[in-house]
């Protein structure tokens, strides 16, 4: 069964054999334009690249008839919102199936615009970075609006970015689109959180510009409900002298991929990646990402671990480009694996692609159970088998836990995680 969209929008065009996308008649000809372009790109089955997607099954996504969220749907999603926002981040936007519904006050030097607020060479490099394929057209194809963030001078409070993905009496298609614009010398702090309920596929593009000298820390929390398909694009161009430090954690969704696409295009910029997926269940999650060293004296450090129970599936690929004029680059790159049961499962694949010759480049993966030892010296102790579980987990993830300064966040995760640590060991 090939799985179609379709919307209560306006007018209706039809792609491919399937796909049925939705042209707005909201916005400017520009706009309208630029979504049009990628129409003629959406197919039925989305075209991708078979070996960056190998691992990773598309079938979820394409044996669901989604469709489009309408507007009509918004304001009765809003109570639901509130419960849902953090108490220590008041400045938010947020959206919801890809719609702004609400946003608090924004600190100074935060600027929240739309397609208007680009410049034109701005509008003409969306998309830069992005995988030319049918998912990213899909997004193009069908997202309501861009919604523009702007950072100049140091904001002292974070922004936070939720967007709510909301399935109604039918599976919804959601297509969030955030562009965030940082100017050179600011240092900021972004928050981006994926939640959702009912069934449901986000489909959603971030994309990220960092000036020169510019600091960015930026937390990536998905956990949307296991019903959900996620798939987040996350394409960041940093200029000279920049730094970028991205700490995600993905625990919900049943299928769910994250893409962070990292262009280091001045000279003397800094990358850290530092991801915990928690899979559980029929879970299937990916983490693919790629850090392209395009300029010298470059520096980049990832340490992604996955936490995997029952019958889950986890897929790391991870691959560091290095072109030939990035000389004095230093990358480093780690991906390590915990299993919870027999039946659980992880495909990892960390690689390097070196054309210059003066850089100092590693990478490596572990897979490894739970120390039947450890345990053991724990229940010789008096803690129960459960509880001794628990703290062997909260030991390997810890590290990165504690990276979350925002306390309701962190709890969440935690939450997450001992769910995910409480549930039965699945028996042949």
């Amino acid at each position: 069964m090939i799985g179609c969209v379709g919307t209560g929008m306006a007018t209706e065009g039809a792609v491919g054999s399937g796909w049925l996308i939705g042209r707005t008649t909201q916005g400017e000809s520009g706009f309208l334009a630029w979504r049009d372009r990628a129409l003629t790109q959406v197919q039925d089955p989305p075209r991708v690249d078979r070996e960056a997607w190998r691992g990773t099954d598309l079938q979820p996504l394409l044996r669901t008839p989604f469709r489009l969220a309408e507007r009509k749907d918004l304001e009765a999603l809003r109570v639901g919102l509130t419960t849902e926002l953090l108490p220590e981040l008041p400045c938010h936007v947020a959206l919801v199936n890809g719609h702004i519904l609400d946003h608090g006050e924004l600190p100074p030097g935060v600027t929240l615009g739309d397609w208007q607020d680009l410049s034109p060479i701005e509008q003409e490099g969306l998309g830069r970075g992005l995988p030319a394929d049918g998912l990213t057209a899909l997004n193009q194809a069908t997202v309501p609006g861009i919604t523009v963030v702007r950072v100049v001078g140091n904001p002292i409070a974070p922004l936070h970015l939720m967007h709510q993905s909301q399935g109604a009496d039918h599976p919804v298609l959601a297509c969030p689109r955030w562009v965030v614009v940082v100017a050179p010398g600011t240092h900021v702090t972004l928050v981006e959180e994926y939640v959702s309920t009912g069934t449901g596929w986000t489909n959603g593009v971030t994309e990220i510009y960092l000036g020169s000298g510019s600091h960015l820390e930026h937390y990536l929390v998905q956990r949307e409900s296991l019903q959900s398909c996620h798939l987040l694009r996350l394409a960041v161009h940093q200029a000279q002298d920049s730094h970028y430090t991205l700490r995600s954690v993905s625990a919900g969704a049943g299928w769910s991929r994250c893409e962070p696409l990292i262009y280091q295009e001045g000279t003397g910029a800094f990358t850290q990646l530092r991801g915990l997926s928690l899979v559980g269940g029929q879970q299937h999650t990916d983490m693919h990402s790629v850090i392209t060293h395009d300029h010298p004296q470059g520096t980049s450090r990832q340490l992604h671990k996955c936490v995997v129970a029952n019958q889950g599936q986890a897929v790391f690929q991870g691959m560091v480009r290095v072109a030939a004029v990035a000389q004095l680059t230093d990358a480093g790159q780690l991906n390590q694996n915990l299993l919870l049961s027999k039946q659980a499962r992880v495909d990892t694949r960390p690689q390097l692609a070196i054309q210059a010759d003066n850089v100092k480049c590693t990478h490596g993966a572990t897979v490894s159970d739970l120390d039947p030892e450890a345990l053991f010296y724990l229940q010789s102790r008096g803690v129960d088998e459960l509880a001794a579980r628990l703290l062997l987990v909260t030991g390997f993830t810890q590290e990165l836990l504690r990276e979350i300064p925002f306390p309701t966040l962190r709890h969440r995760c935690q939450v997450w995680l001992e769910k995910l640590t409480g549930c039965p060991e699945v028996t042949p």
